[in-house]
């Protein structure tokens, strides 16, 4: 009689216990290897990022402004040729070109730094350094294209298509009622004008938009008082006149002092008038004729102070953002 082994029951358990211990260590393996391979590829990424795709975007940016300054000399020599508007657009189409390809150059090397530093999250450190390079140098290219977009628009104003210099009406006009006429029939041309200038992307232009707005009004307002203050003067030489003739009657007919102080009273109030109605015609016309002086200025600071000023600010932020994103780089790296 053949007695046939018993079989334990622990030995398929154990079995199935070292399968699972295999696969999980076989798991433990395929997962460190995958993160190793992600870690690699992402400091991979980042350094392509710093030597590489940032060094793209700071030169990228270096051929904007040699093609703003071309095309702004372009046109503006097209248009003192003298040209319309239209023709020195034509006449300067080459460095418009020019132009539009470096700003496009500059916006596709920041989205490929947008791209290198995406990974890691808002919150990480070298995505808060990307975000705020992003803004700054979106803000530099923003500007730039609109002094570019805008230009034509700006450099007008004071042409005969805009009506704005139809602003300097002084000798034209026979008086100055005729001179607050004139003035108010260009200013809705030249505002309007103006207004669409406020819808620039430069912001060097809305804030000269906003303040030649100002100084329309200035105008307008100092051309009324200046021109009720005349009428108020020839008013003024009639109400003389006539006290003139009404001493003459009073004297003549041997009036009583009660009525001879009562002239003179009368007198005196008319005197206060025209001295106030002249300290006004003064303060007004003083303001008007500076207004009018100061006009060539506040166009010329457009570029010599506010654009060179927001230049300046882009050209000390955007290279501290840049290594700003490097050191932030340079940190992970490290890790």
């Amino acid at each position: 009689m053949t007695i046939e082994p018993v079989r334990s029951k622990r030995r398929p358990i154990l079995i199935a216990l070292a399968i699972a211990v295999v696969l999980a260590v076989v798991a433990a393996v395929v997962v460190i290897a995958l993160t190793n391979s992600a870690g690699q590829q992402r400091r991979e990424s980042l350094a392509l990022l710093k030597d590489d795709r940032l060094t793209v975007l700071v030169e990228a940016r270096g051929k904007v402004q040699p093609a703003v300054n071309a095309y702004l000399a372009a046109y503006k020599k097209a248009r003192n040729a003298p040209a319309s508007r239209e023709d020195a657009e034509k006449n300067s189409v080459k460095e418009r070109e020019e132009f539009q390809r470096a700003i496009e150059s500059a916006r596709a090397a920041l989205s490929d730094v947008q791209a290198g530093a995406s990974t890691g999250g808002e919150e990480h450190g070298i995505g808060v350094a990307a975000a705020q390079l992003t803004d700054s140098y979106q803000g530099y290219l923003d500007s730039m294209e609109g002094l570019v977009e805008s230009y034509p628009q700006f450099e007008g104003l004071f042409r005969e298509e805009a009506g704005c210099s139809g602003l300097f009406v002084g000798s034209k006009a026979a008086n100055l009622r005729e001179r607050q006429t004139l003035l108010g029939q260009a200013a809705v041309p030249c505002r309007e004008a103006v207004n669409q200038l406020k819808q620039s992307k430069s912001i060097a232009y809305v804030e000269f938009a906003r303040t030649l707005d100002n100084e329309i009004a200035q105008l307008e307002s100092h051309a009324e008082t200046t021109a009720k203050s005349e009428e108020n003067y020839n008013e003024f030489v009639r109400l003389k006149d006539e006290y003139v003739k009404k001493v003459d009657d009073a004297t003549a007919r041997n009036a009583s002092e009660e009525e001879l102080f009562k002239i003179a009273d009368e007198v005196k109030a008319l005197n206060t008038r025209i001295k106030n109605n002249r300290s006004e015609f003064d303060f007004a016309a003083k303001r008007y004729l500076n207004g009018v002086k100061e006009m060539p200025t506040l166009v010329e600071e457009v570029f010599s102070k506010n654009v060179s000023a927001q230049i300046k600010h882009h050209d000390t932020v955007i290279p501290l953002r840049v290594q700003v994103l490097k050191d932030s780089i340079d940190a992970e790296l490290a890790e």
